[in-house]
């Protein structure tokens, strides 16, 4: 019997992400154009240091939400064009909206009104 293992790592993941407290950006850092595909992991990373700079844990508290809940987020893709990313109830990835924008301030303007 032959037996191969095959081990699938995803791309190694170059972001940057900031917050002005109503809205949460995040900007993909190489030509890639693959954290669209991982952003339930940028997400989870965003949300785990949302929770460092906080000092609780959403996990363990029933009565906390998700780090990310309240948030509207923005994805500046690899060629410089704004995404809305939604989330479900718990705060995780459900898609993301193109915005067609390279202007911060306009895809800012409209991510405030999508629902």
């Amino acid at each position: 019997m032959n037996a191969s293992i095959i081990t699938l790592t995803p791309t190694e993941l170059h972001f940057d992400w900031g917050t002005d407290g109503l809205v949460l950006w995040i900007e993909e850092l190489d030509g890639a154009d693959s954290l669209a595909g991982q952003m339930s992991e940028v997400m989870d990373r965003i949300a785990f240091a949302i929770e460092l700079q906080t000092g609780w844990d959403h996990r363990t508290d029933g009565n906390t939400l998700h780090p990310l809940y309240g948030y509207r987020l923005l994805l500046r893709d690899a060629s410089g064009l704004w995404n809305a990313v939604q989330t479900d109830e718990t705060g995780h990835f459900a898609g993301l909206t193109p915005l067609e924008e390279m202007d911060y301030e306009v895809a800012y303007d409209k991510v405030m009104w999508l629902d």
